[in-house]
């Protein structure tokens, strides 16, 4: 099952970043760096039921307005206090949100008075203290979280991240030549639920890598046991409509590799869940590989392929579904954006971009150019279900994360669909690049299925476009 470290607003967090830039702290050597940007998407027959369609099966009622069309405002200031030699305070202020920070609101809090925008809301997205020891560098605070090619723990600073990993953590780094070894507490809230103290989640982790730059070569092996208290509010899948809640205690091996031959490099993550959840048995493995060949000077050909187990159909005894990081996503549309939050409304519902790969596999092929100042991405991909529904029993609904009555009679298809899409961008200079995503996926008869309903659901292709633009600085 999906989850990700993504913590709550904390003032009294922000405030302390504040008081390092009062006078009295002139003397400490601040480094500023950030990120600014604004974008804008419209989606076109995104909708597969009308609006009065009951939510069930895998339809996707419209929301009165086509195309959908959101846009998103976002500033990320990252100030850097060293203090001296071995100590460093690091931080990551938001205004706004990545994935939810949408132009005229603040995706926060509802405004009666029209006439003017929201404001955007203050976090601290990461806030820590870097301690250098003899026996290796010890960080506390919010830290960001990341691990191999992003499956489970994904912190893309640097690009175009939604939901980045990040937990209230203590850890410490210790090189021994080649090798690196990292044993972790990570505290951090579920993202269904508000819940606190001992009812959220925490992650027990040991990591030991292994970096060889003449061999171009990394692996790694990550350890965690995931813990979640029975009032952490998390979705209990045994229950038809996932109306309880409950907790889980389980293992996660997490295994990466990266290496390197001429032109070619090569990279897999496989992770394996086993343990408990929702005090029912739990076992699962998913996996994705990537693959990058530099043709000449300005081609370069990859191929990405992936795996997250389904849930079989129910009433079942054990729990088998996986689900990729949102931000680990092999396609524009199928694995970014979430179309039922879209037409339920993205700010009060969740994000727009919550999408994970789960009960899924799909491979993708994309060729980039690099033509000076222009970049342009080509890419398809197909996709295929994991896991489908009978006709019969109940079914596990991946865009409920629950089961649902089933029957209908005609059984539900494997085929998720196709997608291509294209990505222009232009480095205006160092600081400014423009962007324009399209994407067109044609959903499969996966999606067809209404549940109970005798009555199919009707698809029909989807369209996407996305403008930005970032200033990195």
């Amino acid at each position: 099952m999906r989850i990700f470290a993504k913590v709550s607003r904390t003032a009294f967090l922000v405030s302390g970043v504040i008081s390092a830039l009062s006078p009295s702290a002139k003397a400490l050597d601040l480094d500023w760096h950030g990120q600014f940007r604004g974008e804008t998407h419209n989606l076109f027959g995104y909708a597969n039921a009308p609006q009065s369609a009951a939510l069930t099966g895998y339809s996707i009622p419209s929301n009165g307005e086509s195309p959908a069309s959101f846009q998103n405002l976002f500033l990320r200031l990252r100030p850097k206090a060293i203090v001296n030699d071995n100590i460093t305070i690091h931080s990551d202020i938001w205004l706004g949100a990545p994935d939810i920070g949408i132009f005229g609101g603040n995706g926060q809090t509802s405004r009666a008075n029209q006439s003017r925008a929201g404001q955007a809301a203050l976090s601290a997205q990461t806030l820590f203290a870097e301690f250098a020891s003899d026996f290796g560098t010890v960080r506390v605070g919010r830290l960001p979280l990341n691990y191999g090619l992003g499956l489970v723990w994904n912190s893309n600073p640097n690009g175009w991240d939604r939901l980045p990993s990040n937990g209230d953590a203590i850890s410490m780094v210790t090189k021994l030549g080649s090798f690196k070894f990292m044993p972790a507490f990570v505290k951090y809230q579920h993202r269904n639920g508000t819940a606190v103290g001992n009812a959220g989640n925490s992650d027990y982790v040991l990591s030991l890598s292994y970096t060889n730059e003449d061999e171009q070569m990394d692996a790694g092996i990550m350890f965690m046991r995931r813990i979640a208290g029975q009032n952490a509010n998390v979705t209990n899948p045994f229950s038809v409509g996932g109306g309880s809640t409950s907790g889980f205690a389980y293992n996660l091996w997490d295994i990466y590799g990266r290496k390197k031959i001429g032109i070619l490099t090569l990279k897999a993550e496989i992770p394996v869940a086993s343990g408990s959840y929702a005090g029912n048995p739990y076992n699962s493995v998913a996996g994705a590989v990537q693959a990058e060949a530099d043709v000449g000077d300005h081609w370069k050909l990859k191929l990405n392929a992936g795996s997250a187990n389904g849930q079989g159909n129910g009433p079942q005894t054990s729990l088998g579904a996986f689900s990729f990081h949102p931000d680990y996503r092999p396609a524009l549309i199928l694995f970014n954006y979430n179309l039922r939050n879209i037409t339920q409304g993205s700010i009060t519902n969740g994000s727009p971009f919550d999408a994970g790969v789960t009960n899924a596999r799909f491979l993708a092929l994309s060729a980039d150019l690099t033509a000076g100042k222009f970049t342009h991405v080509f890419k398809g991909m197909y996709a295929m279900a994991d896991q489908a529904a009978d006709g019969v029993n109940q079914f596990f609904n991946t865009f409920t994360g629950a089961y649902e009555a089933g029957g209908g009679g005609a059984a539900q298809s494997t085929d998720l669909g196709f997608e291509v899409d294209y990505q222009l961008g232009y480095q205006w200079d160092e600081a400014i690049r423009f962007g324009a995503d399209f994407g067109l996926f044609m959903p499969g008869k996966f999606f067809e299925y209404a549940g109970n309903s005798a009555v199919a659901n009707v698809n029909k292709a989807i369209f996407a476009s996305s403008f930005n633009m970032m200033v990195r600085f």
